[in-house]
């Protein structure tokens, strides 16, 4: 399910396979929360990130998801600092798991 979301994510936006910074991005958006909410988080007309969501409350995200999304902007751009404990603490073992795999894809791992 979650891969299916990366392939549409990355199929909508059009990402070259050489783009490790919106692939890093969109595996973190295949969470299925941040899924449903990606249009809030990214322009796909732009190819840009919105940050502006998180802080005027456009989107409504649970402390993990807003963890998510924070390194996902954070691996593909620096927008977001990306505190290792702050960001690992408390996921459960898929978000962390999906946290590496978004890090190994951004350095080619």
């Amino acid at each position: 399910m979650h891969s299916d979301n990366f392939n549409e994510l990355i199929k909508r936006d059009k990402t070259a396979a050489t783009d490790v910074e919106r692939l890093a991005m969109f595996k973190l958006f295949s969470n299925d929360d941040l899924f449903q909410k990606v249009h809030a988080l990214y322009d796909f007309k732009a190819h840009s990130i919105k940050p502006d969501s998180l802080e005027n409350g456009e989107v409504d995200l649970s402390s993990s998801s807003l963890k998510l999304v924070k390194l996902a902007y954070n691996l593909f751009n620096g927008y977001y600092p990306a505190d290792v404990l702050d960001t690992f603490a408390g996921l459960d073992e898929y978000n962390f798991e999906l946290c590496i795999e978004a890090i190994r894809i951004r350095f080619n791992q």
